[in-house]
């Protein structure tokens, strides 16, 4: 009975240490899963931005170039006739709309406002910016001692509201939306919320992708990188608000 309660023992023992390895391996690979996904997502944006930089200094410059050659020609030489004048106004406009958007492709990639005047400054762009394009009246709001944040920080949470506000417009039928910037004292708070049509949540986190709420699940991603935390509320009917905390 003895033999048979070491032996037990020492299985139970066994057990117990493989469990520990298994764990220890699982705690490893999602150290550098999460390590992959950091540098991926820093690479991404350092594309960005560099993409972002070469259309303004080169593309937006030569279409605005482009655009007032045609509107001095159309609007300056006396010889043209009645149906050229009209092809040039025309090209003109196709040229200024190709303009506005690149160089709304250029801002959203990396808008300009948040490397030279910081957070608050970007979110205000973008929620003009949205508004513009989509009709929803959208609200920035600011809780607390304003203070800078890390590079980092700020690209992470611009980042996690745009998103928010991309789902806000392509898939809520909202007229409302609003953006609250809160500063705490161990902790900075995005939270994004509308009075759209809302949604059925899944039951966990971690169910978003499964259930094809890919936008989500990109934003808790995001936020995990700084050890932060996402969450959302949403019922049909009742709109949806995205909570993100970052300690910083």
């Amino acid at each position: 009975a003895i033999g048979n309660q070491i032996g037990v023992a020492v299985d139970n023992a066994r057990l117990y240490q493989q469990q520990r390895e298994v764990a220890e391996q699982l705690r490893v690979m999602q150290e550098n899963l999460r390590f992959y996904i950091h540098q991926v997502t820093r690479a991404q944006e350092e594309e960005r931005k560099r993409i972002s930089h070469e259309l303004h200094d080169d593309t937006i410059q030569a279409l605005v170039v482009l655009s007032r050659q045609l509107d001095a020609l159309a609007s300056g030489d006396k010889g043209l006739s009645e149906e050229n004048r009209l092809r040039l106004e025309e090209l003109w406009q196709q040229t200024d709309n190709i303009l506005r958007g690149v160089r709304r492709l250029s801002q959203d990639l990396r808008p300009a406002a948040l490397d030279r005047l910081g957070l608050l400054a970007a979110l205000e762009w973008l929620a003009s910016d949205v508004a513009e394009y989509s009709g929803i009246a959208i609200k920035v709001n600011v809780l607390g001692t304003k203070r800078h944040l890390h590079e980092e920080v700020q690209l992470v949470l611009f980042r996690i509201a745009q998103e928010a506000l991309r789902n806000v417009w392509r898939h809520s039928q909202a007229t409302e939306a609003e953006i609250t910037l809160e500063f705490d004292e161990r902790k900075t708070r995005i939270i994004v919320s509308d009075n759209g049509k809302g949604f059925n949540l899944p039951k966990t986190m971690g169910d978003l992708a499964r259930d094809g709420k890919l936008g989500l699940a990109g934003m808790q991603e995001r936020a995990q990188l700084l050890d932060g935390t996402l969450t959302v509320q949403s019922e049909p009917g009742r709109g949806t608000t995205v909570t993100v905390v970052i300690p910083a």
